[in-house]
């Protein structure tokens, strides 16, 4: 199984690479002063993460950044001098929410309680066709569904930034959904967002450009701490 889901990982990632290019609008999401990890305990991979149980999670659209520099590449400011807007457009949007299967709990959204989660085909919004690999990266496949609307998307305004692939790069033409996330009872909650636009097109936001939370740290995060606690055992001897 393990094998299995790191090839269909290897796959999705390799061919969303080669299509980004051209996949505008682009839906991310971002938690608020989170950590982005390529791996995380083996279970999540590419993915900003929270281990504190109520976090902000900005849903966005991005239609494409406010400038471009002399060398072709993109550039932009604090205060972001735009660009020419690009052509009318918006998404009606989705909030995916991933939790683990034979697990209890809720999920709050701005003040709004989601105890319902279902088999994914079950939970699709109808009109949605998210994009293939949505159902098949980890840790959705191990999980249950519901979508919850966060309402229209539009690239009328500038958002603050683009929350992409491990960086938080420039400026740009979109729109912020802001929410207020709590999560109670789950081990871990995946975050991803669809959209329908203007033509009725779904768009899903990119495998690396989802949000999670775990309940407990990384190993790694745990080791660290346990050296952290190490070190001030002197301390407190000394003060004895």
């Amino acid at each position: 199984m393990k094998k299995l889901s790191t090839a269909i990982i290897a796959a999705t990632v390799v061919l969303v690479m080669a299509v980004s290019v051209s996949a505008v609008p682009r839906l991310q999401t971002y938690i608020t002063n989170s950590r982005y990890f390529n791996h995380y305990n083996m279970i999540d991979h590419y993915s900003w993460v929270s281990n504190y149980n109520q976090f902000d999670l900005n849903v966005v659209g991005y239609w494409g950044a406010t400038a471009t520099n002399s060398s072709g590449g993109i550039s932009g400011n604090l205060y972001g001098s735009a660009g020419p807007r690009p052509e009318f457009d918006y998404m009606d949007t989705y909030l995916s929410i991933n939790v683990p299967k034979n697990q209890s709990g809720s999920v709050w959204i701005n003040g709004v309680e989601i105890t319902s989660f279902d088999r994914y085909l079950d939970a699709v919004p109808a009109g949605a066709n998210p994009a293939w690999y949505l159902p098949l990266s980890t840790p959705n496949i191990f999980g249950n569904y519901n979508f919850h609307d966060v309402g229209r998307l539009t690239n009328e305004s500038i958002v603050d930034w683009q929350y992409g692939f491990t960086d938080i790069g420039v400026p740009g033409w979109g729109d912020v959904a802001m929410l207020d996330i709590v999560v109670e009872g789950f081990d871990w909650a995946n975050f991803d967002a669809i959209g329908i636009d203007s033509n009725g097109r779904t768009i899903t936001n990119m495998p690396f450009d989802d949000s999670s939370y775990f309940a407990t740290p990384e190993p790694g995060t745990l080791s660290l701490l346990g050296l952290g606690l190490l070190g001030i055992v002197p301390l407190i001897r000394r003060k004895k």
